[in-house]
């Protein structure tokens, strides 16, 4: 069970998010350029300001000062890293933030109301999938199935249940962004697995 304060916490960060990130993304874009780098950047800084909870004010200015400074911060030393050929360091970073999130919300029956919203959209997504790709993704996802099991079940290859879950994991995450979750579910998996 999630502490009061943690809880608390973890409000005021996504009433932050929601407030800043779009902002905040466009501010380190100004800078780098590129928008997956852009949006990589913010969610660095959420990341950071969660685990600096304890020691950082909540006031509406130092907290806004406090996020603009920490994202010119980091889309500088982004580029640094560009230039000498070190970034990206995790290009499949969205992928696993999703498929960590949808593992652990298919395989954990305790919900925080904060994530109702997201669950139900995830859920409601995961229902429209081609009947094949949904129960592939279900296998995997629910029962935790590895891709050779599911293949041997159904009588397909390794590489097309993979293809599948892959389609079904690319179709949600864009489906959040379309839906405006998407930072919420980074923001999420970024306070809930640490």
């Amino acid at each position: 069970m999630l502490s009061e304060k943690y809880v608390q916490d973890f409000a005021v960060l996504e009433a932050l998010f929601k407030r800043f990130y779009k902002p905040l993304r466009a501010y380190a874009f100004r800078f780098v350029s590129d928008k997956d780098l852009a949006e990589d950047i913010v969610q660095d800084v959420f990341y950071e300001l969660w685990r600096r909870r304890e020691s950082i004010r909540f006031e509406d200015e130092a907290v806004k000062s406090y996020l603009f400074r920490a994202v010119y911060t980091h889309a500088l030393n982004a580029l640094n890293k560009k230039q000498q050929g070190v970034y990206p360091l995790e290009p499949e970073r969205e992928p696993d933030i999703l498929e960590l999130y949808v593992s652990s919300y298919m395989q954990n029956s305790e919900q925080s109301l904060l994530l109702k919203e997201l669950e139900e959209e995830i859920m409601s997504y995961i229902n429209t999938l081609p009947p094949q790709c949904h129960k592939i993704f279900m296998l995997s996802r629910s029962y935790g199935l590895k891709n050779r099991e599911i293949a041997e079940q159904q009588g397909i290859s390794v590489k097309a249940v993979e293809k599948q879950i892959s389609k079904a994991l690319y179709g949600l995450k864009q489906h959040l962004i379309q839906k405006g979750l998407y930072p919420l579910l980074v923001l999420a998996v970024t306070c809930l697995s640490h």
